[in-house]
C-alpha cells in the first residue's frame, strides 16, 4: 500500500500499460512508427458484423435440405409487408431458433420463430419448417400479439409464456424464463437496429 501511495505522490512517473506496449511496440518496429496516411485507413462500411447473415451459405443450404433461401431477406419482405420492424423479427428468430429453420423445441415447438403445432395450425402455416411460412406465421402471431398488449415488451413476454399468462400477471410473468428471454430480444434487436 506504501507503494501505492508513493507513486501517486508524483502521478507523472505513472505509465499505463498501454503507453509501455507502444514504447516497445516502437522500438521493435521503427519504420512503423510512421503517420498513418489516409489512403491506407480502411473504410467503416467495409467491417463485417458478426451476425447471423454473415454464415456461409453452404451451411445455410444445408440446414434446408439443399434449398436455397435467404433468411435474412424472407424476414425483412414479411415483416414490411406485415407492417412489423424487420429487426425486431430478426432478434425473434436469433432468440427462438438461431437462425436453424429445422430446430425443434424439447416442448415441440418448431421451425425459426419455433411455433407450436397449435399455433401454427390456427395461423394457417402448412410447413413450420419451411423458412417463408414459418416466419409469416411468426410475424403475424407477433403483430397480433403487439395489437393486444400495446407495449412490446408485454407483446415479446406473451410469445414466449403465452398471452394468458401476460393478462394473468398484468405485465411480463415472474417466469425466470420469459424475464430471461424478454432481455435476450432487446439485446439482439439492439445489436440488429445498430
Amino acid at each position: 500500500m506504501e507503494s501505492l501511495s508513493k507513486l501517486s505522490e508524483n502521478p507523472k512517473s505513472l505509465v499505463s500499460f498501454p503507453d509501455v506496449l507502444e514504447r516497445e511496440w516502437n522500438k521493435q518496429n521503427p519504420t512503423q512508427n510512421l503517420p498513418v496516411l489516409p489512403s491506407q485507413i480502411q473504410p467503416v462500411d467495409s467491417i463485417s458484423l458478426p451476425f447471423p447473415e454473415e454464415r456461409p451459405k453452404t451451411s445455410l443450404q444445408s440446414d434446408l435440405g439443399n434449398k436455397p433461401t435467404d433468411i435474412f431477406g424472407t424476414i425483412e419482405s414479411i415483416a414490411k409487408a406485415q407492417g412489423m420492424d424487420p429487426n425486431l423479427v430478426k432478434a425473434m428468430v436469433k432468440a427462438e431458433s438461431n437462425f436453424k429453420p429445422k430446430a425443434v423445441s424439447p416442448k415441440g415447438a418448431m421451425g425459426l420463430m419455433q411455433l407450436m403445432p397449435e399455433t401454427a395450425e390456427s395461423l394457417g402455416v402448412s410447413d413450420p419448417f419451411d423458412p417463408e411460412d414459418n416466419i409469416g406465421g411468426g410475424v403475424k402471431f407477433l403483430k397480433g400479439l403487439m395489437k393486444e398488449f400495446k407495449d412490446p415488451e408485454k407483446a415479446i413476454a406473451a410469445y414466449n409464456a403465452g398471452p394468458g399468462a401476460v393478462k394473468r400477471h398484468k405485465g411480463i410473468p415472474p417466469y425466470e424464463e420469459t424475464q430471461k428471454y424478454v432481455n435476450k430480444v432487446k439485446r439482439y434487436y439492439k445489436d440488429f437496429s445498430s
